[in-house]
């Protein structure tokens, strides 16, 4: 394993600095100019969904690409592209790791995710220098949902303020709520079992230690989990705002 690891590897990563700057500059842009007229956590929020969409589009346009025109070898050494669509996103998820640890430290979900992502990507980047096949994999389905989530998330919080913010958060909410649906719940189960079936029968024994794919399959479960949690989340939301809507409605009549 040692043969791998290059520690200059990291102090070479142009893509993971140049991004950490672009987030950062992105937050600041949402923050102090775009949504500056919001108050209080909106406005954070805000703020990190444009960090969000950004990363979420770029990521799922190139993971797929990776995913869908690459052979699909789960313990093949990294690519050029695969390396550089890590550091992207590991740069993503520093930055709103600190956006939560200072905005919404109480949003222990989204920690634990961007915690268990970011070693994940970490440790197939920097350590194993394989296996990336795998995590663009996962990139691929957790962020295709992840554009059409942000939009949704600033309407609905702005659909009191803002009429039409109020008609795309009505017009959104069904089609997303089913669409995050069929990829978190059945697409990221699927995925987790192809990867279950490959790393925890030691096929990748002789790059990628087994604690480490282990531990990899362990991440990718609680990722399932939370997504779960996030799809149980989004249709108990849905049926009350549906519910509550009919009741003003027959009230009208």
């Amino acid at each position: 394993m040692k043969d791998h690891f290059k520690p200059t590897d990291f102090w070479n990563s142009s893509v993971l600095f140049w991004s950490i700057g672009l987030f950062v500059m992105l937050y600041a842009l949402g923050f102090f100019m775009i949504f500056r007229k919001w108050k209080g956590r909106d406005r954070f929020e805000a703020a990190s969904c444009g960090l969000s969409l950004v990363h979420g589009i770029v990521c799922t346009v190139l993971a797929t690409y990776d995913v869908v025109c690459t052979e699909w070898k789960l313990d093949a050494p990294n690519t050029l592209l695969e390396n550089k669509i890590m550091e992207f996103s590991i740069a993503y998820f520093i930055v709103d790791f600190l956006h939560y640890l200072y905005a919404a430290p109480d949003d222990y979900l989204f920690i634990l995710h961007h915690i268990a992502t970011s070693t994940y990507m970490f440790s197939c980047r920097y350590y194993t220098c394989h296996g990336a096949k795998s995590a663009t994999s996962l990139i691929a389905v957790g962020e295709i949902t992840s554009p059409l989530q942000n939009i949704w998330t600033l309407a609905r919080m702005a659909r009191n303020e803002s009429p039409f913010a109020r008609q795309i958060y009505l017009s959104l909410s069904p089609p997303f709520t089913f669409i995050f649906t069929f990829f978190r719940v059945f697409v990221g189960p699927y995925m987790l079992w192809e990867l279950g079936k490959f790393y925890l029968t030691g096929k990748a024994d002789a790059v990628i230690p087994t604690w480490l794919a282990y531990s990899w399959i362990l991440k990718s479960a609680l990722a399932v989990c939370g997504s779960m949690i996030w799809v149980y989340k989004l249709w108990v939301g849905l049926y009350r705002f549906y519910t509550r809507q009919h009741g003003r409605d027959k009230k009208a009549a």
